[in-house]
């Protein structure tokens, strides 16, 4: 066999990242992510476990996020064993997420299974917090450059990836019979200039790249914009007496425009409006961040800031709220306010209760600063649909949906371009994952355009043996 590559998730989209590395003595999944769209159809993308999960070594996990994380309580419950190895930072987090994620799911499926329950609609959760806490118990957290082993003839190194906090470059050295060959699996890859995160480096000597195409054929806007735009969609919040949804992931995002709002409510550049963050889980991981203040995952110009201040996330002026009647009083409030919380594709949690009680009134601004994936709430309210779904249930679009893409810790085409053309020599095979059709293709067309050769767009359940 050699080396074998099959791609289960992320392969023409975004979400579900799953990608099998196989060699006549080992087998080693990176990420087992959720798959995240319409329920139906996400509900058996996630269930389907194609890749033998008791057949399986080790698993390797890039980051916290759910869509590369979320699908690992599933693997215990389908008989797999195997340890899940992954940098410190991220196993704290997903001590909080991937737990977070299964109550979520109990709870969403509560309410909906209530809302319908006179017209027969019945949806289960796809695994519980107990499922949760089985695989939290096999992760092997490992610092970055440390070298191990996860599997028989493979030695990895994880390396900072520069998205969020905790995320690596999957770096694998792996023997086979034509040589030893090392693969590189960048997760999602951050920015040249990020708010919070310290910029990844290319490794060398890179044999295999699998890389990410989530911006394949967009150039963000320059983080520089974010200050002057916050601070002028909340000078009208404050006119209007609205309030500002932000549906925003707990992990990175949150953190990113709490740092922005309370260094503007601290320079007085803005009006003390109310900034209420509306997410048990956030909280928790926000606090995960402040630990980790002096850790290599934060940039230079952050940390320096943040050992000025003193309170880089806001705990002595932003509101955090953790109970679910704390929330639903905000629901009643009247604004100006500015209401932080998850899920960031509006596809579960708090979020759903504020966009149903305030989607329809024109004094309402969703604030969209995240990637929203094809067939979510959230990607519906970016494309301007002018009536949505929520719980099941019609409800019209008065409010005004506004798109922050500044705010993204993905890279953009040209950082994409500048990590692989820094790579040295270039990797005889590379593979775009984790990117719409169109996105991954504007990347691939100006990847040949420079004359780089040897990519390939896998699709769902592809395999390849490269050289």
């Amino acid at each position: 066999m050699g080396l074998k590559l099959t791609f289960y998730g992320a392969a023409g989209g975004v979400t579900g990242s799953r990608h099998l590395l196989e060699t006549d003595d080992a087998r080693v999944l990176m990420d087992c992510g959720m798959f995240q769209g319409h329920r139906r159809d996400a509900i058996e993308k996630n269930k389907a476990l194609p890749f033998g999960p008791r057949e399986l070594d080790a698993i390797l996990l890039s980051h916290a996020h759910i869509d590369h994380s979320g699908g690992l309580p599933l693997l215990p419950k389908a008989g797999c064993e195997a340890p899940v190895h992954c940098t410190t930072a991220t196993k704290e987090l997903c001590d909080v997420m991937v737990m977070d994620c299964a109550r979520l799911q109990e709870s969403d499926a509560e309410f909906f299974n209530k809302v319908h329950q006179g017209d027969g609609q019945r949806i289960e959760p796809l695994y519980t917090e107990e499922d949760a806490q089985r695989v939290l118990g096999r992760f092997a957290p490992h610092e970055y450059g440390q070298e191990f082993s996860p599997a028989r003839g493979i030695t990895v190194r994880l390396l900072n990836a520069g998205h969020v906090l905790g995320s690596a470059m999957l770096q694998a050295d792996v023997r086979t019979a034509k040589g030893s060959r090392r693969l590189v699996f960048t997760g999602d890859l951050g920015r040249r200039k990020a708010l919070l995160m310290h910029s990844p480096e290319p490794p060398s000597g890179v044999d295999i790249l699998i890389i990410e195409s989530t911006y394949g054929g967009r150039m963000h806007e320059p983080v520089s914009d974010v200050e002057g735009r916050l601070r002028e969609l909340i000078r009208r919040c404050v006119a209007e007496k609205g309030k500002i949804l932000v549906p925003s992931f707990a992990l990175e995002r949150t953190q990113e425009i709490v740092f922005i709002v309370e260094k503007l409510l601290r320079e007085n550049a803005i009006a003390k409006i109310p900034v209420y963050v509306d997410s048990p889980m956030a909280v928790n991981i926000t606090q995960i961040f402040n630990k980790h203040l002096d850790g290599f995952s934060f940039g230079d110009e952050f940390r320096a800031y943040a050992a000025k201040e003193g309170d880089p996330f806001g705990f002595q002026t932003i509101k955090y709220v953790r109970t679910a009647e704390e929330s639903k009083r905000l629901n009643d409030a009247p604004g100006p306010m500015m209401i932080l919380s998850a899920s960031g594709m509006c596809e579960g949690g708090r979020i759903l209760h504020h966009l149903r009680h305030n989607v329809d009134k024109e004094s309402t601004t969703i604030l969209i600063v995240g990637y929203q994936a094809e067939g979510t709430l959230g990607r519906a309210l970016a494309d301007g649909a002018r009536k949505v779904k929520i719980f099941g249930l019609e409800h019209e679009v008065w409010a005004r949906v506004e798109t922050m893409h500044a705010f993204s810790s993905h890279a953009d085409q040209g950082d994409l371009l500048d990590f692989i053309g820094r790579l040295s020599p270039r990797p005889r095979s590379i593979f775009l994952v984790h990117g719409d059709p169109d996105q991954r293709r504007a990347l691939a067309e100006r990847l040949a355009s420079e004359k780089i050769g040897g990519v390939e767009c896998p699709e769902f359940g592809q395999s390849f043996e490269p050289e």
